[in-house]
């Protein structure tokens, strides 16, 4: 019992380390805007808690990703809707990068990593488009206005009707959702790279995502 416990309270404990750092990145002025819709940006802050699911599995990441929520929900932009907008996107990731690891067990770390990607994009676009009708059609439609008036300036589309400034809006979402899982897992996986020779002093014999790859199928 005292073991679990233990366990628990390092997994906590860990997250939360991530989880600040991953809000300390995100104050640093490394974010660049997606130029057809300029208040959609990418930033490294997703990258701890992929960082922290590498290498010690889906619930440390999972505490790492909530521990970053809730720093935003006090301190952040927009909240509530801002945070819990970012949470969606992690956690979608997340659970798709969990996902292929039941699928590319033992299939080396470069079909691992790939499969992460590809299917956590897939996940990430699926949520964070529901997600997003429900914001551009219900709480906030003026932002479907917005984010038309600036894809129409940078593209040249035209969107006469609503269905059309809703389709278009929300498929360069979901190009920009799908454009963030590279940007944030390479990095992620370079830091999970770096870390692997240290990982047993950190807590983990192998990295996470080292004993997916490598595991007996």
């Amino acid at each position: 019992m005292s073991g679990d416990i233990r366990n628990r309270n390092r997994s906590i404990m860990l997250g939360a380390v991530f989880g600040g750092l991953a809000f300390t990145l995100g104050l640093l002025p490394l974010s660049f805007p997606f130029p057809p819709i300029p208040f959609l940006r990418f930033d490294l802050a997703e990258v701890p808690s992929f960082v922290a699911l590498f290498m010690f599995g889906p619930g440390i990441g999972f505490v790492a990703a909530f521990s970053h929520f809730l720093a935003l929900l006090v301190f952040g932009e927009w909240s509530p809707i801002g945070p819990l907008m970012k949470f969606l996107a992690v956690c979608s990731s997340m659970l798709g990068f969990w996902a292929a690891a039941s699928l590319t067990a033992g299939r080396g770390l470069k079909v691992c990593v790939f499969s992460f990607g590809l299917v956590g994009a897939v996940s990430r676009i699926l949520v964070t488009s529901l997600a997003n009708y429900i914001l551009l059609t219900v709480l906030f439609p003026f932002f479907l206005d917005i984010a038309a008036a600036s894809l129409a300036a940078i593209t040249g589309l035209s969107m006469a009707s609503y269905a059309q400034k809703l389709f278009f809006v929300l498929l360069f979402t979901a190009i920009y959702n799908a454009l963030h899982i590279p940007f944030s897992i390479l990095p992620a996986y370079l830091v999970t790279r770096s870390l692997a020779p240290i990982s047993p002093v950190i807590g983990s014999p192998l990295p996470w995502i080292v004993s997916v790859a490598t595991s007996k199928r």
